[in-house]
C-alpha cells in the first residue's frame, strides 16, 4: 500500500513554537514565476520544472493567444515532450540506484521529464530489472556493460547528458557528465586541525519515514519555501548554539556553534557541498566548529555520523497522493475555471 506523504510547514512569527530549535548529532540521519525564454512561438520548461507545474503554464499563455482548451492542453504536452526528448541521464545500479536514496533520485528525474537510464558495470542486468519495473524504467534502458571502461563508453555513446555513480574514476572519467553519489546523508570532517564539520541539514522534497499514533506510518517533507523560512527563522532566533545528542534534551551540548549556513540556489550561484551534487535547490547546509573534546572524538571515531532537525511543525494535508498525470490534469481543470 501506497503511504501518504505530508508536507511540514512552520509559521513565520517568531513568537510561534512551529520552528527548528535545535540540531542534533546522530548516528543515523533521517534525510533524503514568470515566464522564461520562450522560442519562436511557444514557452519552454524551465530548468528543474516539474509537468504538473508546467503543463498549466503553459496552457495559460497558449490559450492567450487565441487557442482553445483543448488545443492548448495537446499544443504544450508536446512541448513538454520535445523539451526532453534528447534529455538523457543515466544512474549506475550498485550502491546508487540499489539505495532508497537513489530511487528517489530516479523518481525525481522521472518527474522532471527526464529520460533514465541504468547503465552498470555488471555482466548482466537480470538483478537490476525489478527495480527498472517498479520506477518504470524501460528494459530496452538497462545496461550491464561488464566493466566500468565500457560503462563509460556507453555512456557517451548514447548521448547521456547526466551520469550518477558512486565510482569516484568514473565520474573524473566523464568529467562534466558525471555527478558523484553518495548514499552518506551526514556530515563531512572537513578539517581535522580546525575541529570543522559540516553537511545537509534539511533536503528539499526528500520523503522521511515516520510513525506515529495520530497520522500511523507515513512520509513527511519540507518544499524549498519552508526550508527557507526555518533557516531564516533560526537565525533570527540566534538558535546557532543549540546543539543536543541524538535528540535527548538532557544532553545539550556546550562547544558546538553553526558558523556558516547556506541554502542551495543554483539560479544564484549557490551549489551543493561536493558529494551532494544531486540535491534539489531548497536544500540547507550547516557548518559546525566544535571545540567540545568529547564529541569531537565522537565524530572522529564514527558514533556520530550526521545532522538531524528537531523542531514543531503544521501538517499538510497528504501530497502527491495523485499521480502527476492526474495532477496536471487537476491543475489545467482549475486553470481552466478561472479563465471562463
Amino acid at each position: 500500500m501506497e503511504l501518504p506523504i505530508y508536507e511540514l510547514k512552520i509559521n513565520d512569527a517568531l513568537t510561534d513554537d512551529a520552528e527548528v530549535s535545535f540540531v542534533a548529532l546522530v548516528d543515523l540521519p533521517a534525510i533524503k514565476k514568470d515566464f522564461l525564454a520562450f522560442n519562436e512561438q511557444f514557452i519552454n520548461p524551465s530548468k528543474g520544472e516539474h509537468e504538473t507545474d508546467f503543463i498549466p503554464r503553459c496552457v495559460k499563455y497558449v490559450i492567450d493567444e487565441g487557442k482553445d482548451s483543448q488545443q492548448a492542453v495537446a499544443i504544450c504536452k508536446s512541448i513538454w515532450s520535445e523539451h526532453f526528448a534528447g534529455e538523457k541521464v543515466s544512474i549506475d545500479y550498485d550502491d546508487t540506484l540499489s539505495t532508497s536514496r537513489g530511487k528517489d533520485l530516479a523518481k525525481r528525474l522521472i518527474a522532471e521529464g527526464k529520460a533514465v537510464y541504468i547503465i552498470s558495470a555488471r555482466q548482466d542486468k537480470e538483478g537490476m530489472l525489478s527495480i527498472a519495473k517498479d520506477l518504470g524504467i524501460a528494459e530496452s534502458k538497462v545496461y550491464a556493460t561488464g566493466s566500468n571502461k565500457a560503462k563509460v563508453e556507453k555512456i557517451k555513446e548514447l548521448g547521456i547528458t547526466k551520469h550518477y555513480d558512486n565510482n569516484a574514476d568514473v565520474v573524473k572519467e566523464l568529467g562534466s557528465i558525471g555527478s558523484k553519489f553518495s548514499d552518506k546523508i551526514g556530515f563531512q570532517v572537513i578539517s581535522e586541525d580546525e575541529h570543522i564539520i559540516s553537511g545537509p541539514l534539511m533536503l528539499a522534497d526528500m520523503p522521511i519515514y515516520r510513525d506515529n499514533q495520530k497520522f500511523g506510518p507515513h512520509y513527511v517533507t519540507f518544499s524549498a519555501d519552508t526550508i527557507k523560512q526555518i533557516a531564516i527563522k533560526f537565525a533570527k532566533k540566534k538558535y546557532q548554539n543549540n546543539v543536543n545528542l541524538m535528540h535527548d534534551p538532557t544532553m545539550i551540548v556546550e562547544g558546538c556553534t553553526m558558523f556558516e549556513s547556506f541554502i542551495v540556489d543554483k539560479n544564484r550561484g549557490i551549489m551543493p557541498m561536493k558529494g551532494f551534487e544531486d540535491v534539489n535547490d531548497g536544500s540547507w547546509f550547516g557548518s559546525f566548529y566544535v571545540e567540545n573534546p568529547e564529541v569531537w572524538d565522537n565524530i572522529k571515531n564514527g558514533a556520530l555520523k550526521g545532522f538531524s532537525v528537531e523542531g514543531l511543525f503544521d501538517y499538510e494535508e497528504p501530497v502527491k497522493s495523485l499521480t502527476y498525470e492526474e495532477q496536471a490534469l487537476k491543475n489545467i481543470f482549475e486553470l481552466l475555471n478561472t479563465i471562463i
